[in-house]
């Protein structure tokens, strides 16, 4: 797993999870830090998980832990021969950390949030990866599932 940063309050962050090949495919994802805000978003790809989170705004430079879950309540079944079913596997967590700096030591020189440039950057990125997926299967924080017909 890989964040992105340093970065200060109000700027977005990248983070990365690789999947192991052979591993059930997830159903569902959670991502938990005290320094990101709610709306992080993460997409499948296939081999990772890759999206990008906003630092609170309030947060405090410092160290902050990352944790991604990956859940598999109801996941296609590995290894069982041609038979179609699912089965529940354990979730997989994976831990990070995100370095967070005062806002005049962030590259930005003091500018709030990523800039014109790197919100093109992400805006462009957002778009292949939402292309590459089929365009519905981005994958908010919390609770939101593939059973929904998207895989």
């Amino acid at each position: 797993m890989s964040v992105g940063g340093p970065a200060a309050p109000g700027q977005i962050v990248d983070i990365t999870v690789k999947e192991r090949p052979g591993n059930p495919r997830p159903t569902a994802v959670d991502v938990s830090s005290p320094a990101l805000t709610d709306d992080t978003v993460l997409g499948d790809t296939g081999r990772a998980w890759v999206g990008a989170g906003r630092i609170k705004g309030d947060v405090t430079p410092g160290t902050y832990d990352v944790k991604v879950t990956l859940r598999h309540k109801d996941a296609d079944c590995v290894g069982e021969g041609e038979q179609d079913y699912t089965c529940d596997y354990p979730p997989i967590a994976f831990h990070g950390k995100l370095k967070v700096t005062a806002p005049q030591e962030s590259s930005g020189a003091g500018e709030k949030g990523p800039g014109f440039g790197a919100g093109v950057g992400l805006g462009i990125g957002a778009s292949v990866v939402a292309a590459a997926l089929g365009g519905g299967a981005m994958w908010a924080r919390r609770k939101r599932r593939a059973g929904d017909g998207a895989s």
